[in-house]
């Protein structure tokens, strides 16, 4: 009896339309899946800048201490103690928390007075604080 040598079938899959059905499939799921509207970041522009006309002047200018010799302040044209300075400034922190402080010091003041000046300052809460150096004093 003879026996018919019978050609191997390959193990291949055949692959030619892999690529056909894998994109319907990405077709289908595209058409059928519901995308969510993601919602961006919320924000806001600040509003334009006004014209310096459109200030109040009381806005504009800075409190300035002025440090006498004798150790005497003078806080804007006004003479007052040192504990004066809280119920002073603090309304004007109220409204405008950034609010800018200029000590100017005389010549001949003692750098203690300042220095009790800065403390005063910084427990009133006080942020921006501006000591002028001579230079920019004589030019006032």
């Amino acid at each position: 009896m003879r026996f018919l040598r019978s050609s191997k079938v390959g193990a291949d899959i055949p692959n030619s339309s892999m690529s056909d059905i894998a994109f319907l499939l990405l077709i289908f799921f595209m058409v059928t899946t519901a995308f969510a509207a993601q919602q961006g970041i919320d924000f806001r522009l600040p509003p334009p800048p006004r014209d310096r006309e459109d200030i109040p002047e009381e806005e504009l200018e800075a409190i300035t201490i002025a440090v006498q010799a004798s150790g005497r302040l003078v806080v804007d044209g006004m003479p007052k103690n040192l504990n004066d300075l809280g119920p002073y400034i603090r309304p004007v922190l109220a409204i405008k928390p950034e609010q800018f402080v200029i000590i100017q010091m005389d010549m001949d003041a003692n750098y203690g007075h300042m220095m009790d000046v800065l403390d005063h300052l910084k427990i009133i809460g006080v942020q921006n604080i501006a000591l002028p150096s001579r230079q920019d004093m004589r030019s006032w």
